[in-house]
């Protein structure tokens, strides 16, 4: 057993919008689907690890059993001004 994690974190790579999107222009925003939806994406490893399966991205090519745990976190306070 190898006792390690691999943490990635793609930073402001846009995985649809969040609740408060409207507040600042970024209503309808998914930089990954717009990549997918234009291009041919070749990200076999993202995908097995459950980039395609994160909730809500519109990509119908999700992985049945991922084997990494995937997600989109939100900030918790808003942005200074």
């Amino acid at each position: 057993m190898i006792n390690r994690a691999i943490v990635i974190v793609l930073d402001s790579f846009g995985v649809g919008e969040l609740p408060d999107a409207k507040d600042y222009g970024d209503e309808g925003s998914n930089t990954l689907r717009g990549i997918y939806n234009n291009t041919k994406l070749d990200i076999p490893n993202m995908k097995k690890l459950g980039l395609y399966n994160i909730q809500d991205i519109d990509i119908p090519e999700k992985e049945e059993c991922p084997i990494g745990a995937f997600g989109k976190a939100a900030e918790q306070s808003v942005r200074k001004k």
